[in-house]
């Protein structure tokens, strides 16, 4: 073999194996690179002082390593054997080549479990992209590749987890669904932007006493650093914090009041929806009886009244000046005929800039005095309910003010958690999930 030979090997082989071993043949078979090696009749460093024979080689063996030109790779490897002549006793290179459990080079088992270890993906996702048979790396990386076995939270996974180093100054509450709709109250810091850290607690369920429990074994003086903390409305989200955190202030999400509000406009919307249906019933039924067909009546950009309502859902999410010239149009004709939609509309959108424009917590809380009141004035039922959530909240809504903090954080932690349990399809062993999540984002 010349020297480019040697040197191109040097770079495809395992560290220090182009050193020992010699290429015999390379086969490609069914889509995968066969590479076979002999080793060389270098007598071992271990063996220099005593006269050695070689005396052929061990049964082939076949080991797994990185993917070339993305078709998987199995070395044939020719491990060979020696005599001492004074004793007879046959001796050999001591190689440690093979993973644990597998049938994988170190080099390629060890940098599939450290991506595992660090990336929110599963053990199929991963085989896809490296040749490698998902349920066979899972198992392997259960048993050997990773310290699954001997984890420390393993006995108690199931039920709660917490990583008191990653406390921080600054923390996120929220609940998310891991497994068949089973809710977790999941607590993160902030400070670590939803990566390595993140996660300071994850507990089964939402019962305020339960967890609460699992936050109380972090030292009280820890959890009293703690300055502030973003939640939902859920008042049983508050008595967590104010018991487990005692120092802290409580800060409402404000995108939960404004989708409050949001939601308050869609059921007005959905209201005249079904009336419309109802009326269309109405006149399909007459139109039978008087035996003529039924004409639906169009409005100028070609919808019936059923479809105005129905595709007028997704612009009154959005703010006027994001419109396109169609939503315009239609909410230019939904408004004609809904003036108490555009009312909601536009009562929606003013406690929304209320929140983005305003700078200072007291002129925020005249603001928000006003718009209480403009609500009661109206009477609308959906906005009567959010008038009252917000009296009821008020301290805790006005405190965004201060620092304008948001869940936000805990929202994306939450997204990130549900792209990867869709990859599981599906969480049938929650603990091998929880241990991957506390190993990437603890």
């Amino acid at each position: 073999m010349n020297v480019l030979d040697s040197t191109l090997l040097s770079l495809i082989l395992p560290e220090g194996l182009s050193e020992y071993f010699e290429l015999d043949k390379v086969e490609t078979v069914s889509d995968s690179y066969y590479i076979y090696l002999k080793e060389r009749n270098i007598q071992p460093k271990e063996f220099t002082a005593q006269k050695l024979i070689s005396k052929g080689f061990f049964e082939e063996i076949s080991v797994r390593d990185f993917p070339l030109r993305g078709k998987p790779c199995f070395l044939k490897l020719k491990r060979r054997k020696w005599m001492i002549v004074e004793t007879g006793e046959i001796v050999f290179r001591d190689w440690n080549l093979v993973a644990e459990g597998t049938k994988m080079t170190q080099e390629f088992a060890f940098f599939l479990r450290d991506y595992l270890d660090s990336s929110p993906i599963s053990c199929k996702t991963l085989g896809r992209f490296f040749g490698v048979e998902g349920k066979r790396l899972q198992e392997q990386y259960v048993s050997h590749l990773s310290d699954f076995m001997s984890w420390d939270q393993a006995e108690h996974a199931q039920d709660w987890l917490l990583f008191p180093d990653n406390l921080g100054e600054y923390l996120s509450i929220d609940e998310t669904s891991l497994s068949q709709g089973e809710l977790y109250t999941i607590v993160t810091n902030k400070a670590a932007k939803g990566k390595k850290g993140a996660l300071v607690a994850i507990v089964k369920g939402t019962e305020s006493e339960t967890v609460i429990k699992v936050l109380c074994r972090i030292k009280e003086w820890a959890r009293k650093k703690v300055k502030e903390v973003t939640l939902d409305l859920a008042p049983t989200m508050a008595k967590i914090v104010r018991r487990s955190f005692p120092k802290a202030k409580l800060v409402s999400d404000r995108f939960h009041v404004q989708q409050l509000a949001s939601e308050a406009v869609q059921e007005i919307r959905i209201k005249h929806r079904w009336d419309a249906i109802e009326q269309e019933n109405k006149e399909m039924d007459l139109a039978k009886e008087i035996k003529k067909p039924w004409i639906p009546e169009l409005l100028e950009n070609g919808d019936t009244l059923k479809q105005l309502l129905a595709r007028s859902r997704y612009l009154l999410f959005k703010k006027e000046v994001n419109w396109t010239s169609s939503q315009n149009h239609r909410a230019e004709l939904l408004f004609k005929r809904y003036p108490d939609l555009q009312k909601a509309y536009e009562i929606s959108q003013e406690l929304s800039s209320i929140f983005s424009r305003s700078k200072d917590r007291r002129i925020a809380f005249k603001k928000l005095a006003i718009w209480y009141n403009k609500i009661e004035k109206l009477g609308y039922k959906p906005f009567n309910t959010i008038a009252r959530t917000i009296q009821n909240n008020y301290e805790t809504i006005l405190n965004y003010f201060d620092n304008r903090s948001t869940n936000a954080s805990a929202e994306s932690f939450n997204a990130k958690i549900k792209a990867f349990r869709s990859q599981f399809r599906g969480v049938r062993n929650v603990k091998f999930f929880l241990f991957r999540l506390a190993k990437i984002y603890a």
